[in-house]
C-alpha cells in the first residue's frame, strides 16, 4: 500500500507547491510531466501479479509476438474486433519482445492522454491528477488496459461534446471503439448529455434506472442472443452478480454533491451540463452495479469524467469571479474625484474583499475535503484488492 499513497502524497505536495502557492500554466505543466513520469515507472516496473488482467494481456502480446501479421487478420485474434488495441501490441511487438515494454507504451498512452486532457481542459489540473490517482482509474489503468486506453481517448471528446460538435466527437468516440468496443454506447450519449438536469431530468432518469433493475435478468437475456454471447456462459455470469452498497458510494457522493452545487458550476461554464449529466450516469449506474457488477463496467466510462468535473466544482466556489471584481473596483477608484463617491466606492470594494476572503475559505475547505476523501477511498480500493493492486512489487524484486 506504501507505493499508492507515496504517490497520492507526492501529488499534494507538488500541487500546493507547484500548482496552488504560484498558479501558472507553466507550474501546471512540469507539475504533470513529474506525475505522469512516476506513475509511467510504477506501471513498468510493476511485476506480473499487479493488476487482476495482467496476466491475460501479456499472453496476448506473447501471441502476437509469435504469431505476426497473419495472427493479427485471422480468426484466433480474439480483439481483432478492436484493431487499434490489436495494432498497438503488432507495432511494439516489431521492436521487442518484453512484456514490460509493452505495458509501458500502454501506460503511456493512458496516463500521458489523461495528463494532456487535464493541461489543456481542466482549471485546476492537480486536482485532476489527484482523483486520477485517488479514486482508482489510475489502478485502472494497471488491469483494464483495453478499457483504460479507450477511455483516455474518450475524454477527448468531451470538449467536442460540450461544445456541440458532432464530427470531431464522432471520431473520437469511433477511435476509443478500436480499443473497446463498449464505447460505441457513447455515440447517443451525445444526444442527451446537453439535456438540462432538473427535477424533471432526474425523475426521468431515475424511473429508467428503477425499470432497467426491475427487468434486468430479461433484458440480459434478449441480449445475449445476439451480441455478448460471453455473459450467458456460466463464467460470464459472475459479472451479473451485485457488489455491496460501499462500491456505490464514492460515486453517489459525487453525484448528490455535483447537484447540489450545480448552479455554481454551471454559472462557470454553461456548457458543464455535460459534466453534471455524467455524474448523475454514473452514479445511477453504480447503484445498479450493487445488482449486477455488469453495470460498473459502463458507470466507470462516465466516473472517469470526475477528474474533469471536480476541478471545475472546486473552481466554480473559488475566487476567479471575486478576483476580477476587485480588479474593476481598484481602477474604478483613481476616477473618483469626491469624497462621498470615493466613500461609497472603498465600501464596496471591503465588501469585495470580504466576499474574496470567504470564497477563498471555501475553497481551501473544499479541496481538503476532496483530498481527504480521495485518501480514504483510495485506501479502501486497495484493502478490497478487487483488481490485485496490493501488494505493489516490482519485476527486480519479484521472487
Amino acid at each position: 500500500m506504501l507505493a499508492y499513497n507515496l504517490l497520492l502524497l507526492l501529488i499534494i505536495i507538488l500541487g500546493i507547491c507547484l500548482c496552488e502557492i504560484k498558479k501558472s500554466k507553466t507550474n501546471n505543466a512540469i507539475f504533470l510531466v513529474i506525475v505522469s513520469v512516476v506513475m509511467i515507472a510504477m506501471s513498468y516496473l510493476r511485476a506480473n501479479t499487479v493488476g487482476i488482467d495482467y496476466k491475460q494481456y501479456a499472453d496476448y502480446f506473447t501471441q502476437v509476438r509469435n504469431g505476426g501479421w497473419s495472427f493479427l487478420i485471422s480468426s484466433a485474434n480474439g480483439y481483432r474486433i478492436e484493431p487499434g488495441y490489436s495494432l498497438l501490441n503488432y507495432f511494439v511487438s516489431l521492436f521487442t519482445g518484453d512484456v514490460h515494454v509493452f505495458m509501458l507504451f500502454v501506460s503511456i498512452l493512458s496516463v500521458g492522454l489523461t495528463a494532456i486532457l487535464l493541461y489543456k481542459y481542466s482549471p485546476i489540473p492537480w486536482i485532476g491528477m489527484f482523483i486520477f490517482a485517488s479514486f482508482g482509474f489510475f489502478g485502472n489503468t494497471l488491469s483494464f488496459l483495453r478499457q483504460s486506453i479507450a477511455i483516455s481517448i474518450f475524454l477527448f471528446s468531451v470538449h467536442y461534446l460540450k461544445n456541440k460538435k458532432f464530427l470531431p466527437y464522432l471520431l473520437i468516440i469511433l477511435l476509443a471503439c478500436t480499443f473497446h468496443k463498449s464505447m460505441i454506447i457513447m455515440i447517443p450519449v451525445y444526444f442527451i448529455a446537453h439535456i438540462k438536469v432538473n427535477w424533471k431530468s432526474l425523475t426521468t432518469y431515475a424511473g429508467l434506472t428503477a425499470l432497467i433493475m426491475i427487468f434486468s435478468w430479461p433484458l440480459f437475456h434478449f441480449i445475449t442472443k445476439y451480441v455478448y454471447q460471453y455473459y450467458a456462459t456460466k463464467q460470464g455470469l459472475y459479472y451479473m452478480m451485485g457488489r455491496d452498497w460501499q462500491t456505490a458510494a464514492i460515486p453517489v457522493i459525487t453525484m448528490v454533491t455535483i447537484l447540489i452545487v450545480k448552479d455554481f458550476i454551471l454559472k462557470r461554464d454553461p456548457k458543464n451540463v455535460v459534466l453534471i449529466n455524467f455524474s448523475v450516469y454514473s452514479g445511477l449506474l453504480y447503484i445498479m452495479t450493487c445488482q449486477h457488477f455488469l453495470f460498473q463496467r459502463f458507470g466507470m466510462m462516465f466516473f472517469t469524467s470526475a477528474i474533469l468535473i471536480i476541478p471545475e466544482l472546486l473552481a466554480s466556489v473559488g475566487t476567479e469571479s471575486v478576483l476580477a471584481e476587485v480588479g474593476t473596483n481598484a481602477e474604478s477608484l483613481k476616477a473618483y474625484k469626491s469624497k462621498k463617491q470615493k466613500k461609497k466606492a472603498l465600501q464596496e470594494r471591503r465588501q469585495v474583499k470580504s466576499k474574496l476572503n470567504m470564497h477563498k475559505y471555501i475553497y481551501y475547505y473544499a479541496t481538503a475535503a476532496v483530498v481527504l476523501i480521495g485518501f480514504l477511498y483510495n485506501v479502501w480500493i486497495l484493502l478490497q484488492n478487487r483488481i490485485n493492486l496490493y501488494p505493489y512489487v516490482t519485476f527486480l524484486t519479484q521472487k
